[in-house]
């Protein structure tokens, strides 16, 4: 053998002995790559948090304009009563269906109201 034979021989066999880890290393990267997408995948599929979901919400403001629509409707009925005698039958039936209009409407479509602290119960500890 000549010298160029023996060198480029054992140059050959160097290379492919440290090829091979270097091949399974690229292996294992791309294995790792190739599995992080999924993982990304799975977590969008995901379906998302209800606190999440809630936030985007519209915000409570408050219970002002069911009381006062409760009081235009009874100044309505006691004024045309006498016109309109099945005017408060109608006011009832009304009621109830807006009683689980409004519980949908508050469950569904509405975030909850923010918890606001109090020194004390107000005017029912004047009850007791």
């Amino acid at each position: 053998k000549t010298l160029f034979a023996q060198k480029y021989s054992t140059q050959c066999h160097v290379s492919m002995k440290q090829s091979i880890p270097l091949r399974k290393l690229k292996k294992l990267i791309r294995a790792l790559k190739e599995k992080e997408p999924s993982q990304k995948v799975k977590d969008e599929e995901r379906r998302p948090q209800q606190w999440n979901l809630d936030y985007a919400l519209v915000p409570f403001e408050g219970l002002t304009p069911e009381y006062m629509e409760m009081i235009i409707q009874f100044g309505f009925v006691s004024l045309f009563v006498a016109s309109f005698p099945l005017a408060p039958l109608f006011a009832l039936l009304n009621n109830v269906i807006e009683i689980r209009l409004d519980a949908r409407k508050f469950v569904t479509e509405l975030r909850r109201p923010v918890a606001a602290r109090a020194k004390d119960i107000g005017k029912l500890i004047q009850l007791g």
